[in-house]
Order: structure tokens, then sequence, then C-alpha cells
């Protein structure tokens, strides 16, 4: 059977990865960096708290369920969930609205309501399970075993008022002594941000211990071996090769690239793997990880995935190869990151007219022009 040859990415793609060399210090790409924490956004409707004077109180969302006990005669309590529509009922109460209130806000709701059927009427309102605002932790967190049976190590905790990075870090049970507190990363929306806790420890600036909101994704790196190499493109702030730590997942190492971009299609992020000899491509739907409807889904990579997040919906995994192709070609070959500099009036360097030759799938520019693939031009397209 006659082979096929391959293109020149997937030669390097598929070299082992000991010329990488071996045990070194975990580096944050410096994708994560370009974003200063003063540009950090804040959503008020993922807010768990608010302040009265001065004072967080947390604030009641879809999904938490509350104890509420009415005292008298004959004490009444029941649990009770919030709703999807925002409401709760009570006793002889129905449809009170809680989504968006505090505990002494629904206090005093509810206690107005029962005065309807009651003369002087006392109640008790705690929130038994905190469900409606969670965030995830992931990287080089303990995981240790506690008296009460309590939740440690990575994974997603709920925020039960105003809650800061290292309140959550401590929360879940500390740090590995490896890790790397003056490189956290902060996951938030479309965008990553890197954080260093390890001042805020040294020094008490509390600039980068910032308040977490509902769906953050928070990384904190440890120093590993570092054993798989991953290619990172599409709609990604920072598209490159990756060498990572034995144990990195989808979310780290998208977080790593500096996040998914505003035009990323999230519900059809992209995996190509060498699964015995052959490639085979799987679709992960990143919104469903980060909201924490599939985090089981948030699988551990191997060398040599090739992780691509589209801005339009693409078909097989052939099609996709297409696309990535003349990506890869750029990102792995050296000498083609030569020609887009240096040939053509091209992207950085004026060295005068593009070689004649076989057209190229590269990407060139012309003065004054959208870069383009040079082999476009040819068609007259």
């Amino acid at each position: 059977m006659k082979m096929r040859s391959i293109p020149r990415w997937a030669a390097i793609l598929l070299a082992p990865l000991s010329a990488c060399g071996g045990a070194s210090q975990y580096t944050a790409p410096p994708a994560a960096v370009l974003i200063p924490i003063e540009a950090l956004p804040y959503d008020p409707e993922k807010q768990s708290f608010t302040e009265t004077i001065g004072i967080p109180e947390y604030v009641l969302g879809y999904g938490d369920v509350l104890e509420v006990t009415l005292r008298g005669l004959e004490q009444v309590k029941e649990e009770i969930p919030v709703r999807s529509d925002g409401m709760v009922s009570f006793s002889m109460v129905q449809n009170v609205r809680a989504a968006g209130l505090t505990l002494r806000e629904l206090d005093e709701e509810l206690t107005r309501e029962l005065k309807k059927y009651l003369r002087e009427p006392s109640i008790d309102v705690d929130v038994s399970e905190y469900k409606s605002k969670m965030v995830s932790l992931q990287g080089a967190i303990l995981s240790i075993s506690t008296l009460g049976g309590g939740k440690t190590g990575p994974g997603r905790y709920p925020l039960k008022g105003k809650v800061r990075m290292l309140d959550l870090i401590l929360e879940a049970g500390g740090t590995t002594p490896d890790a790397q507190l003056d490189r956290v990363q902060l996951i938030r929306g479309d965008k990553s941000y890197r954080l260093n806790i390890q001042r805020v420890l040294n020094t008490g600036d509390a600039r980068d211990n910032v308040v977490l909101q509902a769906d953050d994704i928070l990384v904190v790196p440890g120093i590993a071996r570092q054993s798989k190499k991953v290619i990172i493109l599409g709609e990604v702030n920072s598209p490159n090769v990756f060498v990572f730590p034995e144990d990195v997942t989808l979310l780290e190492a998208l977080g790593q690239a500096g996040g998914l971009k505003e035009t990323a299609i999230r519900n059809d992020i992209r995996i190509i793997r060498n699964v015995e000899g052959a490639p085979q491509m799987f679709s992960l739907n990143y919104e469903q990880m980060v909201n924490g409807h599939a985090l089981d889904k948030n699988i551990h990579l191997e060398s040599n995935d090739i992780i691509y997040a589209p801005r339009s919906f693409i078909g097989d995994i052939n099609e996709t190869i297409a696309k990535i192709t003349p990506l890869l070609d750029i990102l792995l070959v050296p000498a083609n990151y030569r020609d887009v500099y240096t040939t053509g009036s091209g992207l950085r360097l004026e060295t005068g007219p593009a070689p004649t030759g076989t057209p190229s799938t590269i990407l060139t520019r012309q003065a004054g022009k959208p870069a383009v693939p040079a082999d476009s031009t040819a068609q007259g397209k």
C-alpha cells in the first residue's frame, strides 16, 4: 500500500517530547498578563453579595435552599428551594420573590405576608445549601481529609457571600508545596488575568486578592514535569504550542492560551487526538463546562492533542484539518515565519517581491490590503 506524505506540521507535532528537555519550572505564557488586573470587569448579575452600611450580605438566587422557621405555639420549620422563577412559598404564603434579595430582606417580606394571617409572626430565615453562584478551582490545590467530611481539593465551590481569592483557596484546603502563587490565573468571561497572590501574602497589598463572582475559573499552577505538548489554535487570545504538566485539563489549557475570544463557538470546541494511530476528533461544550453542567467533560489532555476553537460551524475531521493546516504550517515551521514576515511586502519587513514558483498557502499581505492566502490571488478570488 502506498503511503501518503504527511504535512510538515504533522511531522513536528508527532516528534518526541524529549527534545523539549526534562523537568523544568512551569511558567505561564505571556498571554495571561495581557490584560491588567485594573481592567477586571464585574457583572452585577453574578455578584454574590451586596453591602449595607459596609456590611456584606449574601444575595439569594435560583437553586439556593432555605431553612425557614415560624416560631409560635407550634413551631413550623421547612426547607424550601428558590425556584427557577426566583420565587419561594412557605406555610400560608405563596410565590414570594427571593432571588436578588438578602436574607434580611426576605425575612421582612415573608413577615409582611404572614401578617395577613397571623397577629405577630416571628420567623427565621437561613441558607441550608448554597447553589446559585458557583466558581471552579483548578491546579495545585491540596486534597485533604476533614473531620466533617467537607469538600477539599480542586473542583467547584459555592460563593457564600463576599469571597476573595485567598478565602476560596483556604476553604479548599490550601495549596500544594509547589504552587506558584505569583502566577495564579483567573478566567472571567472571555478573558484571562494573571494575579500575584504571593505579593498579597508578602506585603498585604490586596489588589490581586480579587473578589470572586459566579462562573469564575481560578487556576493555581504548580511546578511539575513538563510532559505534554499541546497545540491550541483558533479563536483564543494567544494561539501557540504549549508544554504542560501531566495532569493538565482542557479548561486549564484554554486559560493558558488567554481564554476564548468573543467570536469563538463555545458549544463546539474541537480536539483532534491520535487514537491507535488514526486521528479522531471530539467536540466539547465549553459553555456547559464553565457553568458546571458538564464539568465531567473537562477532560485531561494527552500529548500532541490539537485544540481548535472555531468561529463558525465546521463539519467532519477533514474539514477541520483543512482549516487548521495553514495555521499549523505558520506556527510550527520556522521557514514559514521567515516567509510571512519578510517577503512580498509582508507583515513586518520590506524585502522586495515574493519569490516566484509554486503558490503558497501562507498568508501574505500586500501594501494597504488585508492578509489573504497567497494562492487565492492566482485564482482571481
